[in-house]
């Protein structure tokens, strides 16, 4: 089993547990979005990678991610604010360094080939035909969900260089996974996976809602409400 990168909150504690309930009772979601580089990046914003209810959370909770991923393909182009990407085709598990093919028949290819650190894709479907928009998926509590988006024109081929850069925010927005995002309305942090630093131990910050280190956690960037997600976490 390769790393798993875990992002912890515990609602055990008294001032902890009170916050979780005015969350709760407010609606709000626990979003998380992830870093990602490349040409022809869509740039309305990000989708969100994972969209938590607070009202499903209690105790500890624990959100963890492998760095594995999968290329999606999503039959649209226009990508604006509050478009939810549908991963309407996924290829199996592929590593950094795999150039891979979408077929005109919706399927997959693959080959070592690719640039070193990232993964490229070919849009092959003929010319003519409409541009689609494609991304990578990333392994977060154990199921795949889109963090990053590209537009991909027929016979072209772009590619897609994940980074491990983290940005977290509480909102009352009703979006989902894959629903893409500019900023948050609230504050909330930013921090960045790497081989010294696989735990990040989170809470919730008192009457702004923020996020913060937990005590002798790793300390983790304060981000206003406002703060451009894909400025902050793809350049």
């Amino acid at each position: 089993m390769g790393t798993i990168y875990k992002i912890d909150f515990d609602f055990s504690s008294q001032s902890q547990q009170s916050i979780l309930r005015y969350l709760q009772a407010n609606q709000y979601k626990l979003f998380g979005f992830k870093g990602a580089s490349g040409p022809n990046q869509i740039t309305a914003g990000l989708p969100a990678w994972f969209a938590e209810p607070y009202i499903d959370m209690f105790g500890r909770v624990e959100i963890d991610y492998e760095p594995l991923y999968k290329v999606y393909v999503y039959n649209r182009a226009n990508i604006g604010l509050n478009t939810t990407i549908q991963m309407e085709a996924l290829s199996t598990e592929v590593p950094l360094g795999t150039a891979v093919t979408f077929n005109y028949d919706g399927s997959f290819s693959t080959t070592p080939n690719g640039p070193a650190g990232a993964i490229s894709v070919f849009n092959a479907r003929a010319a003519g035909t409409s541009d689609l928009t494609v991304g990578l998926a990333a392994k977060v509590n154990g199921r795949y969900a889109p963090f990053c988006a590209f537009n991909a024109t027929p016979q072209a081929n772009i590619w897609m260089r994940p980074n491990e850069k983290i940005a977290l925010f509480a909102e009352q927005m009703d979006l989902v996974s894959g629903s893409v995002v500019n900023s948050g309305t609230n504050p909330g942090c930013t921090f960045e996976f790497s081989n010294s630093a696989i735990q990040y131990n989170l809470e919730m910050v008192p009457s702004t809602y923020g996020i913060t280190n937990a005590p002798n956690g790793l300390p983790v960037k304060g981000i206003r409400a406002g703060t451009s997600l894909f400025q902050l976490l793809n350049s």
